[in-house]
């Protein structure tokens, strides 16, 4: 299970609908004027990020009023993704973006060769995306569509996943936890709902860290 903005990683691309908190140092006017970019909201951050690294945990069982969580390895993913100082998500060897008039990432492609002899893109995975709004973004590809729809704070709410073929149908929303005090997510639960035709849906839990390092101010 995964979040289509976060296949630009895996990508990825997620409290249902909690605004971020303003960091209470007294610093109002500069907090209304964070930095922010098409880029860094489609991750669901803002300010001057560097790097983030997240890890998602798959084994997660509700245990009354807590989770708990399979932290063994062949249990959870670890991902990092980097940005440079304006905001732009810095691609990977392989990858190549297409952006719109407004700079917004419209496709992704993983380049990278994936048969032998053969040059590489020849059965790339690629990712198409359509700024409906500020709030709500469509992405196609990787064998399923989805919408996915953010907050005023760019932190995803929720997402719905429908495949190209027929199979699961999936429906996520997310229950934030935890923000730094720039106010990016650090630790988030989301609660997932499988669904087969025919059959009622499935329900199971994820968690994710992020650990987010920053440009230093000059």
């Amino acid at each position: 299970m995964k979040f289509l903005p976060y296949i630009l990683i895996s990508l990825t691309i997620a409290a249902t609908g909690c605004s971020a908190p303003v960091a209470g140092d007294g610093e109002g006017e500069a907090e209304a004027t964070q930095f922010e970019s098409s880029d860094l909201s489609l991750f669901e951050l803002r300010d001057r990020v560097k790097k983030v690294t997240k890890t998602t945990y798959y084994k997660v069982t509700p245990r009354g009023d807590s989770l708990e969580v399979d932290t063994a390895a062949v249990n959870r993913l670890e991902t990092t993704v980097y940005f440079d100082s304006l905001g732009n998500y810095v691609p990977r060897r392989y990858e190549r973006l297409r952006r719109d008039s407004q700079g917004r990432i419209t496709r992704w492609e993983d380049r990278k060769p994936n048969l032998r002899n053969l040059h590489g893109g020849f059965l790339k995975d690629t990712l198409g995306y359509e700024h409906v709004s500020g709030n709500v973004v469509k992405s196609d590809g990787m064998g399923d569509f989805a919408i996915t729809v953010y907050d005023d704070n760019h932190n995803i709410v929720g997402q719905y996943t429908d495949p190209a073929v027929e199979g699961e149908q999936t429906a996520c929303f997310n229950i934030y936890r935890e923000f730094d005090p720039k106010g990016n997510w650090t630790r988030r639960i989301s609660v997932w709902t499988t669904q087969q035709p025919g059959s009622r849906p499935h329900v199971s839990y994820t968690s994710e860290e992020r650990v987010i390092v920053y440009y230093t101010n000059k």
